[in-house]
């Protein structure tokens, strides 16, 4: 690395780093607001807001230009509230009365107490919080994160996030298939985002598009025969959430040339399904396609 280049991931980690104290420090309600505050108005100025307007047009096209508009600063918003909640995952999950759960006993029901699992979600809601269930069930789980470039600041951001993990929180590499098998063969549920795009994949339908998806949740799924879930963080109002909850039923042939490719177009129906539903609580400036 360049001396320029770590001189800039230095200041830019102590910034961010200073900035996610103060809000640690706040009340929840209130760093919720000024995350979703600053984020509204620095989103729609970025390179990444053009991106996110193409997207909505193209699955949303009933929507007008203003309607467009007003979604993604919605989605800016909900992102810039993702942001200020972070110091408060633990105080958040802990609290009744701003976190609940709905379908999550349904969904484990019957399902042996040392068994292991492939939990899913997206960049929906507060995806931050997705470790809930394994954090209210005391299931250790195996959570794997897209490291950010700057090591300084991927650092801090893992102390926050390592509050609600009950397992090991690994970054995504060359190894993660490897560490997945080995984990769920102990018990361990295997948490991770799905909703991006994953060059080493293979491609199913999202939204009704082709798109490069990781298999890997199916692929584990077929080899280990464990049970399969989708969870999704709802926000409700400020910094108050449901998590939805559910187990996907798959049917296994025994021929995962079939078998997997199946199971991930199922997950990414589910995950398009939960999307258009919440648009304003999705990230829309991915380059999903």
């Amino acid at each position: 690395m360049s001396v320029a280049r770590e001189i800039k991931h230095r200041l830019e980690a102590v910034l961010i780093i200073g900035v996610l104290k103060a809000l640690g420090v706040m009340p929840v309600d209130a760093a919720s607001a000024a995350g979703g505050k600053v984020m509204r108005m620095i989103g729609p100025r970025m390179r990444r807001h053009k991106r996110a307007l193409e997207n909505i047009a193209r699955f949303l096209p009933q929507l007008t230009e203003v309607e467009r508009q007003n979604l993604a600063l919605e989605m800016w918003e909900n992102a810039g509230r993702v942001f200020g909640e972070i110091p408060h995952s633990k105080r958040i999950l802990d609290d009744p009365a701003r976190f609940r759960y709905v379908g999550l006993e349904e969904a484990v029901k019957g399902v042996p107490e040392n068994s292991g699992g492939v939990a899913l979600s997206g960049h929906c809601g507060n995806w931050e919080l997705s470790p809930a269930p394994s954090y209210k069930m005391q299931k250790p789980q195996l959570s794997f994160y897209r490291s950010v470039n700057n090591a300084i600041l991927d650092r801090a951001l893992k102390k926050y996030r390592e509050a609600i993990c009950t397992g090991e929180l690994v970054p995504k590499g060359s190894d993660s298939m490897k560490r997945a098998m080995q984990a769920v063969q102990k018990g361990y549920f295997i948490g991770m985002l799905v909703d991006q795009k994953e060059s080493q994949g293979i491609e199913a339908p999202f939204m009704g598009v082709p798109a490069m998806t990781n298999h890997a949740p199916a692929l584990l799924v077929c080899r280990y025969n464990v049970p399969l879930y989708i969870g999704f963080v709802v926000r409700e109002k400020g910094a108050h959430f449901r998590m939805e909850c559910r187990r996907v039923d798959v049917e296994l042939t025994g021929d995962n040339k079939a078998d997997v490719p199946a199971i991930t177009a199922k997950i990414n129906d589910i995950l398009g399904a939960w999307i258009l539903e919440h648009p304003a609580q999705w990230l829309w400036t991915t380059r999903r396609w």
